[in-house]
C-alpha cells in the first residue's frame, strides 16, 4: 500500500494528543495503546463540540479525530484553526468514507489513517504528521477522489434512467420495471446498461447499495 509521505525521524515518543471518536470502544481502545506507546492523551471526546473546545484550549500536538464526528465537523473544525495552525490533525476514516475524505484534504488536514489499518501505521502517521510532513494513504485518496468525480454522474441520469435505478434499488426484476414504466424489458436493460456506466458501478448490488439512488428524485 502506498503512502503520500515525507521523510520524519521516529522522535514522537510523548506527543500531546487529542482523541475525537464517536465510539466510547475504539476511543478508549486507541487511548490505551497510544498511551502504552508512550505518548499522552490530553483529551478523549466524542463529538465535535468537545474536541473543539480541546483545540482551542491548546496544549495538544496532534489531534487524532473521527471523520463521523459533528457538529462541527473535522473539516469545520479545520476551518475556525486557519491562522493558528500549531495543533495537526489527523483523520481516522472507515473504508468507504470516500466522500468525506475530500472534504478533508480540501480542509488541509494533515494525515488521514484508515481504521482498518494497523498500529504500526499510526505510529508513522504520528511521526510525520509531527514532523510537518502530510501522510496520505494514496489508494484512499484515489478512491476518494473518484468517487468524487462519480458523483455527479448521477445528477446526469435522464429521467427514465432515475426511474429504472430507483426501482432496481427496491429490488424489482426487470419484469416488473418494463411493466411499472411501460416500456420493453430490452429498453429497461439499455437504461440499466447507461445508468451502470455513468455511476460507475457493475452490478444490481453494487447500484442498490449506492447512496447517491436514495438521494435521486
Amino acid at each position: 500500500m502506498g503512502y503520500i509521505a515525507a521523510n520524519a525521524e521516529d522522535n514522537t515518543t510523548g506527543l500531546r494528543l487529542l482523541i475525537g471518536d464517536t465510539s466510547p470502544l475504539v476511543a478508549a481502545g486507541l487511548a490505551a495503546m497510544l498511551t502504552a506507546r508512550g505518548h499522552v492523551v490530553v483529551a478523549n471526546v466524542g463529538n465535535g463540540a468537545d474536541a473543539a473546545a480541546a483545540i482551542a484550549g491548546g496544549d495538544i500536538d496532534v489531534a487524532l479525530l473521527d471523520l463521523g464526528l459533528s457538529d462541527p465537523t473535522p473539516m469545520a473544525i479545520m476551518g475556525s484553526m486557519r491562522g493558528r495552525r500549531a495543533v495537526r490533525v489527523v483523520v481516522m476514516a472507515q473504508d468507504g468514507e470516500h466522500a468525506g475524505l475530500v472534504d478533508a484534504i480540501e480542509a488541509g488536514v494533515d494525515g488521514i489513517v484508515l481504521k482498518s489499518q494497523g498500529p504500526a501505521t499510526l505510529d508513522m502517521c504520528l511521526a510525520t504528521v509531527a514532523a510537518g510532513g502530510p501522510w496520505h494513504d494514496r489508494r484512499a485518496l484515489a478512491a476518494a477522489f473518484e468517487r468524487r468525480r462519480s458523483a455527479g454522474a448521477a445528477l446526469q441520469l435522464t429521467r427514465r434512467e432515475r426511474d429504472v435505478a430507483r426501482l432496481v434499488a427496491t429490488g424489482q426484476r426487470n419484469r416488473i420495471i418494463a411493466g411499472a414504466l411501460g416500456i420493453s424489458e430490452g429498453t429497461v436493460k439499455m437504461h440499466l446498461h447507461n445508468v451502470y456506466a455513468k455511476m460507475g458501478v457493475e452490478s444490481r448490488t453494487q447500484l442498490a447499495m449506492d447512496a447517491r439512488v436514495k438521494a435521486l428524485d
